[in-house]
């Protein structure tokens, strides 16, 4: 009855918790980027010829995006998680994110607007992505299931209503660039901290499930 009460208690917060801060957040934060983004649309644009060149630009920075998460995923993914564990993993993005909002907000240029927007994407798709799946195998299929449609619509959705309601907000109150990408660093230390708890209960509960499967096998001898 214990083990179905953590187990019920880990899917909720699944959820709730892991659900709303590592995407809705996130989401949030990538509307403070576009908005960064935005205010330096017009002098980046004509840093270009035509419309062409800017487009094989963005084309050029999609493929090394792509370039890096099917590296990072081939020969790096799987010996972070063994190294670091879950829950150091499922950090790494979010530290990423503290210092690459910091810069952002002492130094708003296009550059480094676009190598954070490169390392963000590549990190989030080789190696946060596939770690936060891990969190789903403690918990019963049914849960499992459950829960992840839950995500896959109604939080996906709302994350996407939240993020472009953070960003007219931030806009009413007069924040630009610099005060955007400095409000977003205490909503990625959040992230951090959400990101390492449910990486902890999951390896604890990986660890007692683990013990628990041993014992008919210790029963037998």
């Amino acid at each position: 009855m214990k083990e179905l009460t953590k187990a019920l208690v880990f899917s909720v917060a699944l959820i709730l918790i892991f659900a709303s801060v590592t995407y809705v957040l996130p989401q949030m934060k990538g509307e403070a980027r576009e908005a960064l983004a935005r205010a330096h649309f017009r002098a980046f644009c004509r840093s270009f010829v035509d419309r062409a060149a800017r487009t094989a630009f963005f084309a050029q920075v999609d493929l090394l995006v792509n370039v890096l998460t099917l590296g990072t995923q081939l020969f790096l993914t799987a010996r972070t998680v063994r190294l670091l564990g879950v829950a150091l993993t499922l950090t790494l993005l979010p530290i990423f994110s503290v210092f690459g909002f910091v810069t952002l907000g002492l130094a708003p240029t296009v550059a480094i607007i676009v190598v954070f927007q490169v390392l963000r994407r590549a990190g989030n798709f080789a190696v946060a992505r596939p770690t936060r799946e891990v969190l789903f195998t403690v918990i019963p299929r049914e849960d499992k299931y459950k829960a992840k449609s839950f995500i896959d619509t109604v939080v996906y959705r709302s994350g996407d209503q939240i993020g472009a309601w953070s960003y007219a907000l931030l806009s009413f109150l007069g924040l630009g660039m610099s005060g955007m990408a400095f409000a977003a660093v205490p909503i990625s230390a959040v992230w951090l901290l959400n990101g390492f708890w449910l990486g902890r209960q999951q390896e604890a509960m990986a660890a007692e499930q683990e013990r628990f499967s041993r014992i008919p096998v210790s029963l037998e001898k």
